[in-house]
């Protein structure tokens, strides 16, 4: 995406830098933009250090430079101030921290089924890398989707981020995962019975359960486990 924003000020603070990226833009309107509640860009304006991934939305949305952004340098600056070896210790440091993972426009219904016919990328969440390393992930595996809907809350709430282990399709009990059903989406808790049955378990007891009978198992597919809910405070 072309950058509309041509000339870059000198901003020594972040939340400077933030407000200059969203203009003309309301902060309401910016928000729903970015996919995060008004209050929480409201204390990222007020000096609250934003996760990474926020950041990156603000950059890739503003159309403009993500390096700026961080640093209050772009990387044009960067790139003419600093030898090739300073610069790449900075790219090397980022990388070295931080595992971008994809996210898929996709949505997982977590309420009613929802049918999906497009799994283009729609951006990049980063994820400390020492994180991803303890929690044993392997980064290739990964995907981030949208929940829509109430059936799991509130566990789970509508328009939050969920990380996705592809990987991990063995079904454990009472852990959720995301499942293919036909041809709709659900996150939701499974259990398995004796007769080899599956249950859909929702977090919202305002739910009914489902029941998938083991002449019906071709139509259960486990994409895969849920690792980590994206959650706005506010």
């Amino acid at each position: 995406m072309e950058q509309h924003k041509t000339t870059l000020p000198v901003l020594q603070s972040l939340f400077e830098r933030v407000e200059f990226a969203i203009k003309p833009d309301s902060i309401r309107n910016f928000a729903s933009k970015i996919d995060v509640s008004e209050g929480t860009l409201r204390r990222v304006l007020k000096g609250e250090d934003p996760k990474l991934s926020i950041i990156e939305r603000i950059a890739d949305t503003a159309s403009i430079d993500l390096m700026w952004l961080i640093t209050g340098q772009s990387s044009t600056s960067i790139e003419h101030s600093f030898s090739p070896a300073q610069t790449n210790v900075r790219l090397e440091d980022f990388n070295e921290e931080f595992v971008l993972v994809p996210g898929y426009h996709v949505t997982v219904s977590a309420g009613h089924g929802a049918f999906n016919d497009q799994t283009q990328i729609s951006r990049h969440l980063a994820f400390r890398k020492k994180w991803i390393e303890y929690k044993n992930l392997e980064k290739s595996e990964l995907a981030v989707v949208f929940a829509k809907g109430d059936s799991m809350e509130p566990t789970i709430h509508n328009n939050n981020s969920i990380l996705v282990d592809l990987s991990d399709k063995k079904l454990s009990e009472g852990l959720i995962y995301v499942v293919r059903l036909g041809e709709e989406l659900y996150a939701k808790r499974l259990q398995q019975y004796l007769d080899g049955s599956v249950r859909l378990i929702s977090d919202n007891k305002e739910y009914v359960e489902q029941v998938v009978k083991p002449n019906e198992l071709e139509q259960l597919e486990i994409i895969g486990k849920v690792v980590w809910i994206g959650k706005d405070l506010a």
